[in-house]
């Protein structure tokens, strides 16, 4: 009798069991932003893997300040960028540095700027340090530069070459970026196209063939005070792919007739359907409303600045857009066509950004085994944790109230 009662035990299991190896790789970080929406340029932009994709430069060879990976400060995982402009000016004419990495942009627009950046050791202006993000961009012709001052005096220049933080050249402009705290992470975001078109209203970002991201402290005085600098985390560039227009035709070139003088009257332009927003990778983007939203923003990184580190992640992750694509945009498109459901899909999703948190410390505490072994262990948590709650859980919810149905109307028809 114990025999059949396990059989009977495992034979009703089986089909949840099923599900729980079946949906596994289905519902893994469900409804975070899928590459086939945004791709990131900036490797290794959360300092994950050290300084991996990055080159330190110190503006002192005597008194070296190179940009340096640390585990000391992040804003997520477990490693930040540390730049430090140091004290004792005396050696050098500026004292300090940071980290840069240069990007292949191959012409391509629609481009996202964001980053959190931790001041500390002094206030955000007549700080005699100059805290910047810098962003060159290379042409067939010129390069031009945009500084962004976190940090900054007014009387001197990140370089010789720069000119004052409240002044602009011909190749260098300068955007100084206020509210930021000292002493707590701020994020950062911002919309070169539109900066660039702001500062270069001649150029664009569709002719700029590559460009340079340079993360830097320095100062230019003698400092008997605190070292002076910040911390950096999740550095990133990213672009949107846009489908190419449809092609109209081109107008011609033969010269128009001028033998009537009466004027030949223009035909008014045909109006084309404007495009719905494009939402098809983004459930939980069409949920919160914006991709500006933390838990988004968290999401992401979770995905590609963690899990999708290294070879082997980033071949789970691009395992998981090729699937979450087949039937995402559905779901999304009707999220944000529908804003009575935002609410609701928002508290669905709570249990998924707990879930992405945990993911992330899975991560990190793997993550001084191997990144690889992070990336899968990580991969795997999100993957099984996922399917268990809206998947198994669910099933089987629905599994029990059908047995109970089931009972009840064989007790109703014993009593008759």
């Amino acid at each position: 009798m114990g025999k059949v009662d396990v059989k009977v035990m495992l034979s009703e299991r089986i089909y949840p069991l099923s599900c729980l190896l079946l949906l596994t790789t289905v519902i893994s970080l469900l409804a975070a932003p899928s590459r086939c929406e945004v791709v990131e340029l900036v490797a290794n932009g959360g300092f994950e893997n050290g300084m991996n994709g990055w080159s330190g430069f110190s503006y002192c060879n005597q008194l070296p300040r190179e940009g340096a990976a640390t585990d000391y400060r992040a804003y997520s995982g477990r490693y930040s960028l540390y730049t430090l402009s140091g004290t004792g000016g005396e050696h050098c004419y500026g004292v300090g540095g940071g980290a840069t990495q240069e990007i292949q942009l191959n012409r391509r627009s629609n481009l996202t700027l964001q980053f959190n950046v931790y001041l500390f050791g002094t206030s955000q202006v007549n700080a005699w340090v100059d805290i910047a993000l810098i962003v060159d961009f290379w042409t067939t012709q010129t390069k031009k530069t945009i500084v962004y001052y976190v940090a900054w005096t007014e009387n001197i220049a990140v370089y010789r070459d720069y000119p004052l933080p409240k002044m602009t050249s011909e190749n260098v402009k300068n955007i100084l970026l206020s509210d930021l705290a000292s002493d707590k992470w701020n994020h950062v975001k911002r919309d070169i196209d539109a900066d660039l078109k702001q500062t270069y209203p001649n150029i664009t970002v569709a002719s700029v063939e590559r460009v340079s991201i340079t993360l830097l402290a320095v100062t230019f005085q003698r400092l008997t005070s605190v070292p002076m600098g910040a911390f950096w985390d999740d550095v990133s560039i990213t672009y949107e792919p846009v489908s190419e227009p449809t092609s109209t035709p081109m107008p011609s070139l033969t010269p128009t007739p001028t033998t009537n003088s009466t004027p030949t009257a223009t035909p008014e332009p045909t109006s084309t359907p404007t495009s719905k927003p494009h939402y098809g990778c983004v459930i939980a983007t069409a949920a919160y409303g914006s991709e500006l939203a933390p838990e988004i923003a968290y999401m992401q990184h979770v995905r590609d600045g963690m899990i999708g580190s290294n070879e082997v992640g980033r071949l789970l992750v691009n395992g998981w857009n090729t699937f979450y694509y087949l039937w995402s945009p559905p779901i999304a498109e009707f999220i944000h066509a529908h804003d009575v459901t935002k609410p609701l899909f928002r508290v669905l999703l709570l249990p998924l950004v707990g879930t992405i948190h945990l993911t992330a410390y899975t991560y990190t505490m793997s993550s001084p085994i191997n990144s690889t072994f992070a990336s899968v262990a990580a991969f795997l948590f999100a993957a099984v944790s996922s399917t268990t709650i809206y998947a198994v859980m669910p099933l089987l919810t629905l599994r029990a109230a059908y047995k109970r149905r089931l009972n009840h109307i064989s007790k109703r028809n014993e009593l008759y």
